[in-house]
C-alpha cells in the first residue's frame, strides 16, 4: 500500500510516494551540517548587524541569509528582545549563531528540507 503525499514548501511542490513502511508523522531528523576543517588565517571573522527590537525576525534573516532557511517553526517564545543595537562578531558562522542564541537559552535544528525548528536547550530553565 502506499499513501500519496503532497507537500509545499514555498514556491515547490513536490508529490512523493511514501510507502506505508513506517509511520508518517515520525519526528524529522536533523540535519547534520559536515564539519569543514578551517585554517585559522583563510578566512575573516563574520559580521552580522542587530537591532533594538524582536529577535524573532532578525534570527530568521540571519538564517536565511547564511543557511537558506526557508522556513521556521518556532516552539520557543516569540517575544524574546534584542536590547540594543549591536554587531556580533564571531570566527565563523556556526560561532556567532550560538553567541546569538546562547542568553536565550534556544538552540536551532536545520533540516535537509530547508526549515529549522527554534526551541529552549532541554536544560534551560523557564522563569
Amino acid at each position: 500500500m502506499h499513501v500519496m503525499t503532497r507537500s509545499v514548501i514555498g514556491t515547490l511542490a513536490a508529490t512523493l510516494s511514501v510507502a506505508s513502511y513506517g509511520s508518517i508523522d515520525q519526528q524529522c531528523q536533523p540535519f547534520m551540517q559536515p564539519s569543514v576543517a578551517v585554517a585559522v588565517d583563510s578566512e575573516e571573522p563574520v559580521r552580522f548587524s542587530m537591532n533594538a527590537a524582536l529577535l524573532k525576525p532578525q534570527l530568521e534573516s540571519l538564517l536565511a541569509q547564511q543557511w537558506g532557511v526557508q522556513r521556521v517553526v518556532w516552539y520557543a517564545d516569540q517575544h524574546h528582545i534584542w536590547p540594543t543595537d549591536f554587531e556580533l562578531n564571531a570566527p565563523h558562522w556556526d560561532a556567532l549563531l550560538e553567541s546569538l542564541l546562547a542568553p536565550y537559552q534556544l538552540r536551532v535544528v536545520l533540516h535537509p528540507n530547508a526549515m529549522a525548528v527554534i526551541d529552549y536547550l532541554p536544560e534551560a530553565k523557564q522563569l
